[in-house]
């Protein structure tokens, strides 16, 4: 392990305050007028960006041996697979 792995307690709470900051952006953006697939991509990528934050520092992925983070991003690449083949099919029926 590296120094990172210890990480100072003004990390742990800049990191909490961006993850307040993008669930409240996505609590606002849910609020404006807009179609329903712009908004939930819009919500979905800030929850994405979350989940990074999370795994990386909190889950302390960012310093953890690199097959570690393989199987903590493999169900990420998944998911996002089974998206792609849903959003193709609903673009294929336009």
């Amino acid at each position: 392990m590296t120094t990172e792995a210890h990480l100072t307690p003004a990390t742990y709470l800049k990191i909490w305050v961006a993850l307040a900051v993008l669930l409240l952006a996505g609590v606002i953006i849910s609020r404006f007028p807009m179609s329903k697939p712009v908004m939930a991509v819009t919500v979905l990528g800030l929850s994405t960006v979350k989940a990074c934050l999370v795994g990386l520092y909190y889950m302390h992925l960012k310093v953890d041996r690199r097959w570690l983070t393989g199987i903590a991003v493999f169900p990420l690449v998944v998911i996002l697979l089974a998206v792609l083949l849903v959003l193709s099919s609903t673009l294929v029926r336009l």
